[in-house]
């Protein structure tokens, strides 16, 4: 089956319960409460945010991530997709179900994964479909996984790889002070304490091909270029905040 068409992923084709929006720009005002009075956000560069459709990349060291990031671009949830591990959010309808009340997941099959049920390009095609509705954005933390405060991990190619076949920018941004409010770990807030998200320049995949047909070759530098000038650009802000 063409997995457009499978009824199970509708719902990122714009087609989902009247209920499941209302529910996305309630939670998304319940962050705002939370950023102007718990945690008070404080966000650097909102300017380089693209009007078109972009990939967020950021580190990643708590829970509250998603919910900073969409904060920081001032947009509700029904304007981002967060691409998920199939056999782990998509394995019932009732963690499927109550987790995709307040944010749209995006189902990967990852490496590890004993059976899979979509290729890179069926996810890859969901992704394009959901950003080609009211200009939605992906939400992508290419560490792969929540890393300790000021420690980057190595990043993953998965993140411009998608910004290449989706020709979609690149937003990388640096997140400070969510790991002291809800770090790995804790099921409950920690003591209050201010957030910053800086947002820095956005990559654009063009910039780094070298012709309008590019070879598979070609398409595989670039993506390990981007993946590194991002990382770099990403770590060396980090660097500076957590000295």
């Amino acid at each position: 089956m063409d997995v457009l068409k499978n009824p199970k992923y509708s719902y990122l084709q714009g087609r989902q319960p009247f209920y499941y929006k209302i529910l996305k720009v309630l939670f998304y005002y319940y962050a705002k409460l939370v950023f102007n009075t718990y945690a008070p956000l404080k966000v650097f560069g909102d300017s380089k945010i693209p009007k078109s459709s972009f990939i967020f990349c950021s580190n990643h060291n708590s829970h509250m991530d998603v919910a900073v990031l969409a904060a920081a671009a001032k947009k509700n949830f029904n304007h981002f997709g967060m691409l998920a591990a199939r056999d782990y959010w998509f394995d019932s309808s009732i963690k499927r179900i109550s987790v995709n009340l307040v944010m749209n997941l995006i189902p990967v099959d990852r490496k590890s994964a004993k059976e899979k049920e979509l290729s890179i390009q069926e996810t890859e095609s969901l992704c394009r479909e959901f950003m080609l509705h009211q200009n939605r954005n992906l939400v992508i933390f290419p560490e792969g996984t929540r890393g300790d405060p000021g420690k980057i991990l190595p990043f993953k190619k998965g993140a411009a790889s998608f910004s290449i076949n989706l020709k979609k920018p690149i937003v990388p941004a640096v997140i400070y002070g969510s790991h002291k409010i809800w770090p790995r770990g804790k099921i409950f807030f920690g003591w209050p304490t201010r957030v910053c998200v800086y947002i820095l320049d956005p990559i654009y995949p063009d910039s780094f091909l070298k012709s309008s047909n590019p070879s598979e070759n070609e398409v595989e530098e670039a993506i390990i270029n981007i993946s590194n000038e991002m990382e770099k650009k990403i770590k060396e802000k980090a660097r500076v905040l957590y000295e």
